[in-house]
């Protein structure tokens, strides 16, 4: 009896210390893939805008949580004192981002100096 107290007991310490990393909701952060700072990052992806503030160079933020997102989304940022701005059309067709971790990783595209744009992928943490 004391064997299968023990082997209760232990088991109960076990499922009790492991870490439940099942999201709530849809968490972004914002992955700065450029060599510029950003600047007063704010985006909408289908629901209330969420202020991520600086990123620097290569730099992430912290995950936030969003009311429904999808796998793009309005984007607005000053980069080397210029605001950039990804401006989608709308989200017919797409679906909704499920509960998960997910990345967005922010990007300079200059291969036109005088008119450099910004690109946005998404990756699926888990």
């Amino acid at each position: 009896m004391k064997n299968l107290f023990t082997l209760f007991f232990a088991l109960f310490l076990i499922t009790a210390c492991t870490d439940d990393n099942t999201p709530i909701g849809v968490l972004i952060r914002v992955e700065n893939g450029s060599s510029i700072d950003f600047k007063d990052i704010l985006i909408s992806s289908g629901s209330t805008p969420v202020e991520f503030g600086d990123i620097s160079a290569g730099e992430r933020s912290d995950y936030k949580e969003f009311e429904s997102a999808y796998r793009y989304g309005f984007v607005s940022l000053l980069a080397d004192g210029k605001e950039l701005r990804i401006q989608p059309y709308d989200y017919v067709g797409e679906t909704p981002l499920s509960k998960g971790y997910y990345t967005y990783k922010l990007n300079l595209d200059t291969s036109d100096p005088n008119n450099p744009h910004l690109t946005l992928d998404l990756f699926i943490v888990n």
